[in-house]
């Protein structure tokens, strides 16, 4: 781009060279020096010229995302700074009853739960006394039971024989009365036949 210009700003100086009120060659070749002057002048101009597209080392680079682009690089943007000490501090802290916290809840809980796991050995224990006991208990009634029963079965078979046996007697008893009477009558029958008498209405008995 420089050159195109230098070349452009030549030609320009050559052609007001020839037109000039010099151009036909004064004394003193005054024209052909105004000439050399101009492009003196020029070359100054263009050398002076700073090139805007022109690349120039930068001592103090800025990341923008068009030059980012072009290095293929990628902007990582900064974090957040640093907090600040007494914040850390207090999460030290924090952090700190928090863990004994924690060391605490676990102690308790399993300081409750061996306290339950104890009592429930003495329930169970006690629950297990009471079983057996009401066992024994209920063992030791049908024993008497049985043994009641053993003694109403033997009662109760005395008591049939007995009946029995005075039943007997009493029929014993009431055949003797009534052959007895049975005699007495066929007797005394007997007796009206022979002597020819009517019995009368009067029982003998």
């Amino acid at each position: 781009m420089t050159m195109s210009r230098e070349f452009t700003a030549m030609v320009a100086a050559g052609a007001t060279m020839q037109t000039g009120p010099n151009a036909n060659g004064s004394a003193g070749g005054g024209g052909y020096d105004n000439g050399a002057d101009q492009l003196t002048s020029i070359g100054e101009d263009e050398l002076e010229e700073t090139n805007p597209l022109a690349i120039v080392p930068d001592s103090h680079p800025i990341a923008t995302p068009a030059r980012s682009r072009a290095s293929g690089l990628e902007m990582v943007p900064a974090g957040p700074p640093p907090p600040p000490a007494h914040v850390e501090a207090s999460q030290v802290k924090k952090e700190e009853v928090e863990t004994k916290v924690t060391a605490w809840q676990t102690a308790e809980v399993a300081k409750i739960n061996n306290r339950f796991k104890r009592e429930e050995v003495v329930i169970n224990g006690w629950e297990t006394e009471q079983v057996e006991k009401a066992s024994a208990w209920l063992k030791k009634i049908e024993r008497k039971l049985d043994e009641q029963r053993a003694k109403a079965v033997e009662k109760t078979q005395n008591d049939i024989a007995k009946a029995r046996r005075k039943a007997e007697e009493k029929r014993a008893s009431a055949e003797a009365k009534r052959g007895l009477k049975l005699a007495k009558v066929l007797e005394l029958a007997n007796f009206m036949k022979a002597v020819g008498r009517v019995p009368t209405k009067r029982s003998f008995f």
